[in-house]
């Protein structure tokens, strides 16, 4: 499997970059380098757009480093645009260096007695692991009201089900409604009460603050599979409404910068065991939806017929824009239309669905991100479920309840059209 590296570094570390380039070659890696064409003020548009096309980005640690800009830029270019970064450790590095603060360095390659064959086979290893792993989804829609979190559960339940794909939900939103949708409020309050929520891993220091290693162990299994019978797994990790600090301005930089990159350990430890990870977000730009925009490989922006369905759109991919420091690719981005055949709108049943599908399709970037599958109008995909269900949440799916046959097709090909798009 080739795919493309970009290898940041400056002149102190230009042999172990050539032994590692060459060693990357050889496995049928693309090397891209840095180069004066890239690196100058008037090409950063381009330096980013070529990083955000990258599979991963390999960072040479070294003082020379640490002391360049360029080198920061394009840390934080991967970093926005949710590149794999590969730390390789050339030489000592000072305890407050901007790179330990700002990446994992646990999992850094030791350099600093030179190439050696295991060092490179190691970042051989990271590299496979980094490119070959689960999709991250993010469904995002800055206008609210268009079923965002029920569509979510119930199209990447479809792919459990239909395609026994290994799902990974996490509740971005500080309503947490996917977690609610899914557990009942006993099963929430113990979860809380074992600090097993995304709000332990973001909090970086305090009671409610979990250790990294724990974060693989704190999802929530869903299929409730009886035991002994092993099937892909259907996990969430929960919400909390706590998260709310990280929408305001109650938390430092500091904490934020330290949320940034335990998020991303997170993800990397659910992405390493499924095939997808779907992010649910809040209907609004900001820190929260930086994480999610950040870590995905794929947007998907659920839509309804209605009359400012573009409105909505033009400013996520604005936020989209705006956070990974260029223009979105067609392959990055699915628009998928909800509630259609809606008999309960009156007057303009039709009218609604064909305006808004004609008006997205007529966009220019909407267009070829609009899904030709749409999601009917549906009253199990409009409401939540009751606590009785909640029990056993697989049962409150479009995929295992009513519904309709028609909605339940519509659920699985959606997901799959939308998997086929996130995968390179």
């Amino acid at each position: 499997m080739a795919t493309t590296a970009y290898l940041a570094f400056e002149a102190d570390a230009e042999d172990a970059a050539q032994s590692v380039s060459a060693e990357l070659e050889r496995h049928g890696w693309s090397i891209i380098r840095p180069s004066p064409e890239l690196r100058a003020p008037d090409k950063i548009g381009a330096l980013v757009q070529t990083i955000g096309e990258a599979g991963l980005v390999l960072l040479f640690a070294s003082p020379a480093a640490q002391d360049s800009t360029w080198v920061r830029r394009e840390v934080a270019a991967a970093l926005n645009n949710g590149r794999a970064i590969i730390v390789v450790l050339t030489a000592d590095l000072a305890p407050d260096s901007w790179i330990q603060a700002t990446l994992d360095a646990s999992q850094a390659v030791d350099l600093r007695r030179g190439a050696q064959s295991e060092a490179l086979a190691k970042i051989i290893d990271q590299a496979r692991a980094a490119t070959g792993r689960g999709r991250v989804v993010a469904m995002l829609n800055i206008k609210g009201g268009v079923g965002k979190t029920v569509l979510a559960a119930n199209l990447f339940a479809a792919a459990h089900l239909a395609d026994k794909r290994s799902i990974s939900f996490v509740d971005l939103d500080p309503q947490h409604n996917l977690t609610q949708y899914f557990l009942s409020p006993g099963e929430r309050h113990r979860i809380r009460d074992r600090n097993h929520t995304i709000y332990g891993v973001l909090t970086p220091r305090g009671d409610a603050s979990l250790a990294p290693a724990d974060f693989g162990g704190i999802a929530v299994p869903l299929n409730r599979a009886r035991r002994g019978k092993q099937q892909p797994n259907f996990e969430l990790i929960a919400g909390d409404e706590r998260l709310f600090e990280f929408t305001l301005d109650t938390r430092s930089d500091r904490d934020k910068a330290e949320a940034f990159t335990r998020f991303r350990a997170l993800i990397a430890a659910l992405r390493a065991r499924s095939d997808a990870v779907i992010i649910d977000s809040n209907p609004c730009a900001t820190f929260l939806t930086r994480l999610a925009i950040t870590t995905a490989d794929h947007i998907v922006a659920p839509v309804r017929p209605e009359k400012y369905s573009l409105t909505g759109l033009n400013m996520l991919e604005h936020v989209v824009r705006e956070v990974r420091g260029r223009a979105l690719r067609p392959n990055e981005f699915s628009v998928l239309l909800n509630g259609v055949n809606d008999r309960t709108r009156s007057g303009e049943t039709g009218d609604a669905d064909t305006l808004t599908r004609n008006e997205i399709s007529s966009a220019p970037f909407f267009g070829t991100a609009l899904l030709p599958v749409e999601i009917p109008y549906s009253a199990v995909l409009k409401s939540a479920p009751s606590d009785r269900f909640a029990a056993n949440p697989i049962n409150v799916t479009a995929m295992m309840r009513v519904g309709g046959r028609p909605a339940k097709e519509a659920l699985a090909q959606a997901a799959a059209a939308i998997l086929r798009r996130a995968t390179p």
